[in-house]
């Protein structure tokens, strides 16, 4: 083989040079996929897409808590004007009428001393065993009774209600404006209870006495005569709750509120009637304004709507609330409010 033939084939980086050029790479190929959209360029976009989604978030969030500042702000600006600030400018107050009343009950209560327990229970049993009428007026508030009719309801209590089993002692029970102590009497059988309470209040000499009315539950005229006999009014002592039973005469229930009113001296039970809005209505619902019970005791005069309106014989009109339990105060309950 010639010698020339084989360096024809072989060339060195200096056959390839120019003179006074620098030495070079050559040509070198591109690695592939350089230029392509790659991965490195899709995270930047997703990174840039998630930067937004949380701008946005952030935004309402803000927006978030400026509306529910705003809306506490408004809500204390509310009660400052509609609240605090009528308070502080005497708006609020208690009526007249509850202050004078707030202030007589404070005022007995502060004049005269109630009675212990042991006090309150020896009055009772001495006034319920009175058989003596020159000896009511010591310890028995007789009100439009006449001392030997109190002797007289005594004698006969035993008989109607049986032997006395049971004094339970009920502390204050200030009703109307006046200074009550309660004692509970049980009489007869456990199968067969009956039950009066004796209500203790002071004289205006302060000297503790037993309410003969509310104690023997007086009605004037009798019940008989008032469900039976056609008697047209009368003043009853009983427990009220509210009803809805309209008919005959107070069938239009917008303009009647309805009370069924019992008592355990009769087995009728009565509906009461007081115009919507007036002030034995007003008075009624007095009797629940703490919600302490379901039925409360009152004192009412009713009376019956004329034959020719077609009023049943237990159905009636209140006319007057006079007291808020059993213990007639000087003024009715329903002028005091």
């Amino acid at each position: 083989m010639k010698q020339r033939s084989v360096q024809r084939g072989v060339q060195t980086p200096n056959d390839l040079r120019k003179p006074g050029s620098g030495p070079t790479l050559g040509k070198v190929a591109k690695m592939p996929g350089y230029g392509r959209r790659g991965t490195r360029r899709r995270r930047n976009h997703d990174d840039d897409y998630l930067m937004q989604r949380q701008q946005q978030r952030g935004t309402r969030v803000a927006v978030w808590f400026i509306g529910i500042g705003l809306v506490t702000v408004v809500a204390l600006c509310a009660s400052f004007k509609f609240w605090v600030y009528p308070l502080l400018q005497g708006e609020n107050r208690p009526t007249e009428s509850l202050r004078v009343a707030a202030e007589a009950k404070v005022k007995v209560a502060s004049k005269f001393k109630s009675p212990s327990r042991e006090e309150a229970l020896a009055l009772v049993k001495k006034a319920i065993g009175l058989r003596k009428a020159e000896e009511v007026e010591q310890v028995i508030r007789t009100g439009s009774a006449s001392a030997l009719e109190v002797v007289g309801f005594l004698e006969a209590m035993q008989a109607e209600d049986g032997d006395i089993t049971k004094y339970i002692w009920m502390r204050s029970v200030d009703k109307n404006g006046l200074l009550l102590e309660g004692v509970l009497v049980n009489f007869g059988k456990a199968d067969n209870v009956k039950r009066r309470i004796a209500f203790l209040t002071p004289d205006a000499k302060g000297v503790w006495k037993l309410d003969f009315e509310a104690f023997a539950r007086r009605v004037e005229p009798s019940w008989k005569a008032l469900l039976e006999e056609g008697a047209e009014s009368g003043v009853v002592r009983v427990y009220a709750a509210k009803d809805t039973y309209f008919n005959g005469p107070f069938r239009e229930e917008q303009n009647w509120v309805a009370y069924k009113l019992v008592t355990p001296d009769t087995e009728d039970v009565l509906v009461g009637y007081c115009k919507a809005g007036s002030a034995q209505n007003r008075a009624m619902e007095m009797l629940w304004q703490h919600g302490e019970v379901a039925m409360a005791r009152v004192t009412l005069e009713i009376h019956h709507p004329e034959k020719s309106a077609g009023a049943e014989r237990t159905q009636f009109e209140i006319s007057r609330v006079l007291a808020e339990d059993w213990v007639l105060a000087e003024k009715p309950f329903e002028e005091g409010l």
